[in-house]
């Protein structure tokens, strides 16, 4: 009969630098522990992420035999909250989000995962990634249709085959793992992995023993480097009972940034531009900004400032695109409906390649090839 190890960890979760809220989510108990990374902008994925989180957290209350045999199901039972709860209000509609759930019973790791945030094995100073990222780029790899290292710079790194809320059911896939002494458990969403290569990862986390500090490390660590999404961190460390570990310590989140004033700061721009040069400074200020949107039902990409001044809109279609706005993910919609600002046209244009598809219209752009027919199957 195997014993039960012992674990200590901590967490910390961080805005990053672009994003102006929070969506993920995560928790750090005595058995279980999980990282969510919502999708669906305005206040969908927050929503999304701490409704999935809600039914594998309760595991915490059970015994971790019990837990253990219940997380998958958890993952599933978070994915029928979310799609139901978008089915009932039309401003949470199309709202999804990744789960990576651990729960820790004797001396093995169950694992319940959807999504791109991952989990992380490190083991004598080797980082092994144990779950699977359900995106296109990891798909068309699988396929030899990319190789990873491609895939690392594709401009759709980030687009989901799975995520929970999308269908009224969903696969999870599960997976276990015997732990042993001095193993270190990383769970952390993209805002960290799409920053940070594994290697560095695999450094910050090896880089002592003080589990907040780790996380503090690796959280500043991807902000360095642009802090492009939310950044989340869970470490777990693990100890024999022959080597009891340190009372579990948890790290607070960071503390959350006051939203900057930009609507504000633009207005008084606004004036300042119109007591110096009139209407014409106003536009020519404008003019030195792009950002995507819609145009009707495509996306276009305008010069100029998604508001409107006493009445004038300061800003034009510089340039129309194919893309058209049924084929964008629904939980990306109403970013374009705001406008995503950019400080170039080659950035407008560089994003769209980024923008999210629908289910179908990335069907359509990425078909799976078709299985060759075997002589037995074509043999009449």
């Amino acid at each position: 009969m195997s014993t039960a190890v012992q674990v200590r960890s901590s967490f910390l979760t961080d805005v990053g630098r672009v994003r102006e809220r929070n969506e993920d989510a995560c928790f750090a108990g005595d058995h279980v522990f999980a990282v969510a990374d919502g999708l669906g902008g305005h206040r969908a994925g927050e929503v999304a992420s701490d409704l999935a989180l809600g039914s594998v957290r309760a595991l915490d209350q059970t015994e971790p035999r019990a837990a253990a045999k219940g997380v998958a199901e958890a993952v599933r039972k978070g994915n029928r909250a979310v799609h139901d709860r978008a089915e009932t209000d039309d401003s949470l509609r199309g709202m999804g989000t990744t789960m990576t759930a651990v729960v820790i019973s004797g001396n093995t790791a169950f694992i319940a995962h959807v999504g791109d945030s991952r989990c992380y094995l490190i083991r004598g100073g080797a980082i092994t990634q144990l779950s699977r990222d359900h995106t296109l780029v990891a798909r068309m790899v699988s396929e030899g249709r990319l190789t990873p290292e491609q895939a690392e710079a594709h401009p759709q790194r980030s687009v989901l085959t799975r995520a929970l809320g999308a269908d009224k059911e969903v696969d999870v896939d599960e997976s276990r793992f015997s732990l042993i002494d001095g193993d270190r458990l990383l769970l952390c969403s993209d805002g960290l992995t799409g920053m940070l290569g594994d290697d560095e990862i695999r450094d910050f986390a090896t880089g002592g023993s003080d589990l907040d500090e780790i996380c503090r490390r690796l959280i500043d660590a991807a902000n360095e480097r642009g802090g492009q999404d939310n950044i989340t961190v869970v470490l777990i460390d693990v100890s024999d009972p022959a080597h009891p570990g340190a009372k579990p310590h948890r790290a607070r989140p960071s503390g959350v940034r006051r939203r900057f004033p930009w609507r504000l700061l633009v207005w008084l721009l606004i004036l300042g531009a119109l007591i110096g040069g009139g209407y014409g400074g106003v536009k020519a200020w404008a003019n030195r900004s792009y950002y995507v949107g819609l145009d009707g039902d495509h996306v276009a990409i305008y010069r100029g400032l998604p508001i409107s001044f006493a009445g004038v809109h300061l800003s034009h279609v510089q340039e129309q695109t194919q893309i058209k706005e049924a084929d964008v993910a629904e939980y990306f919609r109403p970013r374009l409906v705001d406008g995503i600002r950019f400080p170039s046209l080659v950035k407008a244009r560089d994003f769209l390649a980024t923008i999210p598809p629908t289910p179908a219209a990335l069907q359509r752009l990425h078909p799976s090839p078709s299985p060759k027919p075997s002589v037995k199957a074509s043999a009449k």
